[in-house]
Order: structure tokens, then sequence, then C-alpha cells
């Protein structure tokens, strides 16, 4: 049985795959925007949502944040700060700056992880998730800790090849109520 690093390794490998090839990636992240704002607007979670600032590797690229702002009120993005904690902002589509880890992130107002309380849907990044709805994260455990307790539901966004049979997982990790690729969404039983 793979280990979450090996199953982290191979997802790598296939992120790195698509990145040589530019063009394959940007329409794949262009689907995945266009279905990431058609869920939340056929589900009516069209007030606050939060998301995230898609690293290269990362589903959704450039397309999403804008999808999405037009498809909700408010869209929260994450701050990373010490100890493995997420903050939270007001995506503008204009201000952000360089974060501590090297990662986009909105400037402004922060917000602690209590704001996603506020939101209709989490859509959260994620190297793979398995057709139970286990997600399987970078390892750092920000969202596992951002996420903790939350009653919104969150959904993994990730490339088709990204949904697995089987994603290693331990007692603390709670699935995610769906998974949107650039060709559907999952909703998972039970979530």
């Amino acid at each position: 049985m793979s280990t979450k690093q090996d199953v982290r390794q191979e997802r790598i490998a296939y992120r790195r795959s698509l990145r040589a090839s530019p063009s394959t990636k940007a329409e794949l992240d262009a689907a995945l925007a266009r279905n990431a704002a058609a869920f939340v607007r056929e589900r009516g979670m069209t007030g606050n949502v939060a998301a995230y600032f898609p690293l290269p590797s990362e589903p959704g690229g450039d397309a999403l944040l804008p999808a999405l702002a037009e498809a909700c009120r408010t869209v929260f993005l994450p701050i990373s700060l010490p100890d493995g904690v997420l903050a939270w902002a007001v995506y503008d589509g204009a201000a952000a700056t360089e974060g501590a880890l090297g990662i986009t992130e909105p400037t402004g107002a922060r917000f602690t992880s209590r704001v996603l309380r506020s939101c209709d849907v989490v859509l959260a990044p994620a190297l793979a998730v398995d057709t139970q709805g286990m997600r399987l994260g970078k390892g750092a455990g920000y969202y596992d800790r951002a996420l903790a307790g939350l009653s919104v539901p969150v959904a993994a966004l990730v490339y088709d090849e990204d949904v697995l049979d089987h994603v290693p997982h331990d007692a603390h990790d709670v699935p995610v109520a769906a998974a949107l690729t650039p060709s559907r969404v999952m909703q998972f039983p039970g979530t």
C-alpha cells in the first residue's frame, strides 16, 4: 500500500508533466474554473466563498479567482502565518503580495479562520482525493488546522487524474464533501 509521501510524489510528478505543456494546463484550468463557478451558482453558494491563489502547479490557474469573484459576493483567500496557521483576506482582484511561503496572498484586513464559518463553501487545493472524499494535501497541515470542526462544506479542486481509488489517510483526516475537476463534480456520501 502506498504511503502519503508516495502518493504526493506521484501527484507532484503528474503536475510537473502538466506544466511542461502550458496550453494543456491552461485548458484544464479554464475548464476547472468554469466548473467551480457553475458549482457555486447551481448550489446557491454565491455569498462568501473561500478559495486560494493557485500556485503554477495547482489546479485553477489564472482563471479561477476571476470566475469565482464573478459568481460570488466575496472570495476569501488564505495568508500563511507562523506555526501552520492561516489567516484570510478578501480577494479584490488587484492587491496581492508574495507571502512567507512564496505564495501570492491578498493584502488588506485579515481575519482568523473563524471567517470560514460565514462561507457557503471552502474550495481547497489538494494533490489528490479519493472516491470516498479523502483529501491529500501537501503535508504541512495548514488546511487541516483551518478546517478542523468546520461545518461548512469543503470541496477539493483537483485534475481528473488526481481522483484516485484510495488516498492514504490518518484518523484525524476529515473527508471533503465534493471534488471539482475540469470535467465533473463528485459529491461524496456521508459528508
